[in-house]
């Protein structure tokens, strides 16, 4: 990359900054830990004060300066690890605030906090060498970040825009998943949303267009066999890729399914039709006979209580009635016992 090393010359010609000083957040860390919490803790020493806010500056300075492979850096950096790189280090200061280390245990815990850093940084820097023109088709966009000026610029890998075909084979009545996504996706910044067509005799019938990379078509059938497409997109609707997919939709596997016997002008006997694999075979309904049994048992029930109440209760003035009479009786016989 000729261009790329002519630049790096050019910018250390023009000075040197750090990849930590083009991040706004832990630059913002950096004045709080520098101007308030070293001013106030070691207001009483000024020449450690000064000893620990030059070497935290001087670390900021080396920082992009380190002995890594050169084809592993760039002395670039792309947004997500920069942001990464600063988050570790915004974590590092914050703990050493929080918990407020004071004195020589200060000088102790920076150091440390250094050597975290390198490690973070010798992780993070090959990885954005690896991910550089990582696209094996379409256009891949991405944005680096120089890391002694701080200068920001886009650059492009321009390959051929049809990244192959995928073939796939689903179930009748099962979901049929269409996934767009690739790789170098994630790393790209030409690529922020994905269209789906379905491909009818050559021409293009839109189906979706969201930021999701999947499309997820309910319980097909073979209606649904045939090709499809996804366009990876920007913003603007600018394809940088796009990717050819061929359904086939086959009978499902291990599971019976009666169809209909082929018909006849001649036919003399009723048409018998098999029994689906969506649903039980038939079976004989009880349940109105269940219904009708359960009715008439309540309402015969119901008469023979009502019966047995009514016979009941005649019985009794029936018992009433006779007591009544042995009374009379008794009492008569008992006046004529008197009169003799």
């Amino acid at each position: 990359m000729p261009w790329l090393v002519f630049w790096l010359i050019a910018q250390d010609i023009a000075g040197s900054h750090g990849c930590l000083k083009c991040n706004a957040d832990a630059m913002a860390v950096v004045k709080e830990f520098k101007d308030i919490y070293l001013d106030k803790h070691l207001f009483w020493n000024p020449q450690l004060k000064a000893k620990l806010k030059a070497d935290l500056d001087n670390f900021l300075e080396e920082l992009p300066h380190q002995e890594i492979d050169q084809k592993k850096y760039m002395a670039v950096i792309d947004d997500f690890s920069l942001a990464d790189l600063g988050a570790h280090f915004k974590r590092c200061l914050k703990h050493i605030m929080e918990n407020e280390v004071k004195e020589a245990q200060l000088h102790k815990e920076m150091d440390s906090c250094f050597q975290k850093l390198l490690t973070v940084f010798h992780e993070l820097l090959p990885r954005v060498a690896t991910h550089h023109c990582s696209n094996e088709c379409g256009v891949m966009s991405y944005v680096l970040t120089h890391c002694f000026t701080c200068l920001v610029r886009t650059y492009t890998c321009n390959k051929k825009y049809r990244c192959g075909e995928r073939r796939i084979q689903v179930e009748m009545d099962e979901d049929l998943v269409l996934d767009c996504a690739l790789q170098w996706h994630k790393f790209s910044q030409s690529v922020k949303k994905y269209i789906f067509y379905r491909v009818v005799k050559g021409k293009l019938q839109p189906m979706s267009s969201s930021m999701d990379s999947f499309l997820v078509k309910k319980e097909v059938n073979v209606n649904d066999s045939g090709r499809y497409r996804c366009d990876m997109a920007d913003l603007k609707g600018t394809v940088s890729s796009y990717l050819d997919f061929l359904v086939q939709v086959v009978p499902a596997v291990g599971k019976t399914t009666w169809f209909p016997r082929p018909s006849h002008t001649t036919m003399t006997v009723p048409l018998a039709l098999g029994i689906s694999s969506r649903a039980p075979p038939p079976q004989a309904d009880f349940s109105v006979w269940i219904v009708i049994g359960g009715t008439g048992g309540l309402f015969v029930f119901i008469v023979l209580a009502f019966l047995f109440a009514y016979f009941r209760r005649k019985k009794g003035k029936e018992d009433e009635e006779d007591d009544d009479d042995d009374e009379s009786e008794s009492e008569s016989g008992s006046s004529e016992l008197v009169a003799m």
